[in-house]
């Protein structure tokens, strides 16, 4: 079937109520796709590269807690699930894991209104991960740590690989961390 395009063309601005109609439409919906395109990639882009990273570590600890687990990517399991089965490995995980939640919960809310926004209330919710904010205060003295919500996303994203990946090292600072969270639970 051939299509006489030139006559589509002309039915569709007839069926529009004429040129100018169309244009001013076609505008309002560029205005409104240009509003979705046009946002803060190096602010999506930080919390793309956070989430990603601290999945990374998530993972390595999942095989390194696991090792006759398989290949870990044919199972094809969500951050959430691998989230899931590293948590309750120790209490160290355990606090790590509100705020990695937090994490998800920002990138998922990217995903769905494409906006890179990490709110006040984000950061403080990674900042109540207390081993995360008391070290990240202690190792900023004489200063004071950034108090800028995206740089907080990525300092714990750094925090939480760090500690992740050294779950595995018997001499690691993770190993301190845990050591340190079992003697205080031995005295309460």
């Amino acid at each position: 079937m051939n299509i006489d395009h030139e006559q589509v063309v002309k039915r569709v601005i007839e069926l529009s109520g004429g040129k100018d109609k169309l244009n001013e439409e076609m505008d309002s919906k560029l205005a409104k796709i240009n509003e979705k395109w046009n946002q803060d990639v190096d602010a999506i882009g930080r919390i793309l590269r956070a989430h990603l990273f601290v999945e990374h570590f998530i993972t390595e600890c999942l095989v390194s807690f696991n090792p006759a687990l398989g290949n870990i990517k044919e199972a094809r399991l969500t951050f959430s699930q691998k989230l899931t089965l590293i948590e309750g490995y120790s209490e160290e995980t355990k606090e790590l894991a509100r705020g990695i939640k937090r994490l998800n919960k920002i990138r998922n809310q990217l995903a769905h209104n494409l906006s890179g926004t990490v709110t006040d209330q984000d950061k403080e919710s990674l900042l109540s991960v207390m081993s995360f904010s008391t070290l990240r205060d202690e190792l900023a003295k004489p200063e004071m740590p950034s108090d800028d919500n995206l740089v907080v996303l990525e300092d714990f994203a750094k925090h939480v690989g760090a500690r992740l990946s050294s779950l595995a090292d018997p001499n690691s600072l993770a190993r301190r961390f845990e050591r340190v969270f079992n003697e205080l639970a031995n005295k309460t």
